[in-house]
């Protein structure tokens, strides 16, 4: 039984500010970007112990903040596979119909939740994402990839409002919020030891939901609608992908979930991953 877990950092208990990234060299940006890296992997050890416990037989963790590169991989549990790194060939490369479940972890709430910490969808420029006119920020969309492919979104864990988002979109998910946003840049937060805690608790029960969580299938074609707060489209230079609404809204239409995502990422729809088809990859556990 295979679970897909999508990690993010805004999420992650302790965490409180925007990462300045690697063109900040200073000694202090350094410690606290080895000490989130270092939170992160604990928070992933502790839902794939509660995977495991609960009965997975693989766990596989897509590094899904940034550069996908943040995740201290020095600290992880040797059982789990590590999805990470930058040009993917596919969104969520792994999510498909061999998992049994979906979850996130490190998960922040959706761009214009007014008051939840370090919220946005994508990046900071975007207003909102929607999708068939359903209000999704990153998590939502990959709960409704998941869907396509009859997977249930069953495990969040991360901000209070980004927990109540989840619960409200996949009903029956289980939740672990280990921070509450108190504004974009504050939050009242359970330190790193108590947080794990939950998250293995949680998770562990989240095995439990499978069969009762519904997967999100949605209707298609899919419509697809982002809104950026600043004129980002122009109809003389319109985008590559989508039709332009007006200057600040862009609709992309698609036949299903998959295809939406190649379209906006830039893949290959016809991308296949190779790892099932190799012997010695699976003999190794790759």
């Amino acid at each position: 039984m295979r679970i897909y877990l999508v990690s993010d950092l805004e999420g992650v208990a302790g965490v409180y500010q925007w990462e300045n990234g690697t063109e900040d060299t200073s000694l202090e940006n350094h410690e606290r970007r080895c000490r989130q890296r270092r939170w992160l992997a604990e928070e992933v050890n502790a839902a794939a112990r509660g995977f495991f416990d609960g009965g997975a037989s693989e766990v596989w963790v897509n590094d899904g903040h940034g550069a996908g590169y943040t995740i201290d991989l020095d600290l992880v549990d040797p059982r789990v596979r590590i999805i990470h790194g930058k040009e993917r060939s596919a969104y969520c490369i792994g999510l498909d119909g061999n998992c049994a479940a979906i979850g996130s972890i490190g998960t922040h709430a959706k761009a214009e939740t007014y008051g939840a910490n370090l919220y946005h969808t994508g990046s900071r420029p975007v207003r909102g994402h929607w999708v068939n006119s359903i209000s999704v920020g990153e998590t939502g969309k990959q709960a409704f990839l998941a869907g396509h492919y009859g997977v249930p979104y069953v495990f969040c864990a991360g901000d209070a409002w980004a927990c109540k988002e989840m619960e409200e979109l996949a009903p029956g998910c289980i939740t672990v919020p280990v921070k509450v946003g108190l504004s974009r840049l504050s939050a009242k937060t359970l330190v790193p030891a108590k947080a794990r805690e939950l998250i293995y608790e949680g998770a562990r029960e989240a095995i439990n939901r499978i069969e009762q969580v519904e997967s999100l299938r949605l209707e298609t074609p899919i419509v697809f609608r982002e809104e950026f707060y600043e004129p980002a489209f122009d109809s003389e230079n319109p985008p590559a992908v989508g039709r332009i609404i007006d200057s600040h809204t862009r609709e992309v239409q698609a036949e299903d979930m998959p295809a939406l995502l190649a379209k906006m990422y830039g893949h290959d729809p016809d991308w296949q991953p190779f790892w099932e088809q190799y012997p010695k990859f699976s003999k190794h556990q790759i």
